[in-house]
């Protein structure tokens, strides 16, 4: 057996990658898909086979895929996709859903709604976007931004919901969407690819505690819909002594950044903190320890690593009734709220004892490595 990895550079890929190199020693090869060969957040792979935008097809047709009996895609692209197009039909093709490589590439342009504020709004772009939608994309392609028509995405999203034998997921309802649109059950079964150990570090052995602070969203991403949460939150009547922290240190555009820094600040003077800035991850898990309430309210699949850390510590979880993966961590038993039906006491309250201890026992029996280097080697075989 070997498996071909086709990765981008995302700062969890190596981590993952590592879990494989210990199931399967000596038995993975990794190529890499990207805009450029200035890598952010990939070290020790950086050195691997690159293919950029729009390579796919032509180097797919001219690589040798005899040696490799499956190829696992993370974080699916449109050039991994013309690439498999080359694999022979025997080459087992997985497919890890990430999230925006499903929801914002394939099921948005299908009618699944991601964002409360529009994105467009934002764009420089935006009289070109909304006024002459078909020149602008015919320009991108042009340019070479390809595969900017429904019709295109469709025609891609078809062929590989029919070629892939196996996705690996984090949220069942990823996969079920992708069997709706393919009209075909696909073998499935759950990954997690971050590290417990490694993103908690030092906070893995910290006692429980309440903390003062709501924290809402984990970036200025517009899928974070920090205003359809404040449309919630002015209605209640919240404790004086609770605080708001914003983490709004990358994605989105300055002026989304800004706008909701000023509606925060309007609703609720001298209580909202902005974290604007790059937070180092041993930083960033320090704001933790503050945390009575986090508010995670994208409409897809997103934050599941943030949104695991606040279940293990204990902070109480408030998510989109419209996000599947609140239907799913529903499923597995965690203690979690919808923003949509919660009152003031729900987030003026912390969790009790009895289900924060039932939380963080369902993290880690759910996703400790030991179990997700099983689901693997019980999964992946000849």
């Amino acid at each position: 057996m070997k498996i071909l990895h086709l990765i981008i550079d995302h700062q969890v890929i190596e981590r993952m990658l590592g879990v494989y190199e210990n199931v399967f020693p000596y038995h993975n090869d990794v190529v890499i898909f990207s805009l450029t060969t200035d890598f952010k957040h990939l070290r020790k792979y950086k050195e691997c086979p690159v293919i950029l935008r729009n390579q796919g097809r032509k180097e797919g047709k001219v690589f040798d895929f005899s040696s490799y009996t499956h190829i696992i895609a993370h974080y699916l692209t449109m050039d991994m996709i013309d690439f498999i197009k080359s694999a022979p039909i025997d080459v087992h093709v997985c497919w890890e859903v990430y999230g925006a490589d499903l929801y914002n590439q394939f099921l948005e342009p299908n009618g699944f709604k991601l964002y409360y504020t529009d994105p467009v709004r934002y764009d420089k772009y935006r009289v070109f976007r909304r006024y002459l939608p078909y020149l602008f994309k015919l320009a991108l392609e042009v340019k070479g931004y390809k595969y900017q028509f429904n019709f295109q995405i469709n025609k891609q999203f078809k062929y590989i919901s029919h070629r892939i034998n196996s996705i690996q997921h984090c949220c069942y309802y990823d996969v079920a969407l992708i069997e709706q649109y393919a009209s075909r059950k696909i073998y499935s079964y759950e990954v997690f690819n971050y590290s417990l150990s490694e993103v908690l570090g030092k906070l893995k052995d910290t006692p429980f505690f309440d903390g003062d602070t709501i924290m809402v969203g984990n970036s200025a991403s517009y899928s974070n819909n920090h205003l359809y949460v404040l449309n919630f939150l002015k209605r209640m009547d919240l404790k004086d002594e609770l605080r708001f922290t914003l983490v709004l240190s990358y994605g989105g555009s300055k002026q989304y950044v800004s706008e909701v820094e000023n509606a925060y600040k309007s609703s609720f003077p001298q209580k909202v903190e902005v974290l604007t800035s790059y937070l180092p991850l041993q930083v960033y898990n320090q704001i933790f320890l503050k945390v009575r309430s986090m508010i995670m309210s994208a409409w897809r699949q997103e934050s599941i690593g943030t949104i695991i850390m606040g279940f293990y510590l204990g902070v109480k979880v408030f998510m989109s009734e419209r996000s599947p993966l609140y239907k799913w961590f529903v499923d597995c038993g965690f203690n979690v709220f919808a923003i949509e039906t919660a009152k003031e006491e729900d987030l003026d309250t912390p969790l009790s004892i009895k289900d924060k201890q039932r939380n963080r026992e369902i993290v880690l029996e759910r996703y400790n490595e030991e179990r997700i280097a099983r689901s693997l080697k019980e999964n992946i075989v000849d």
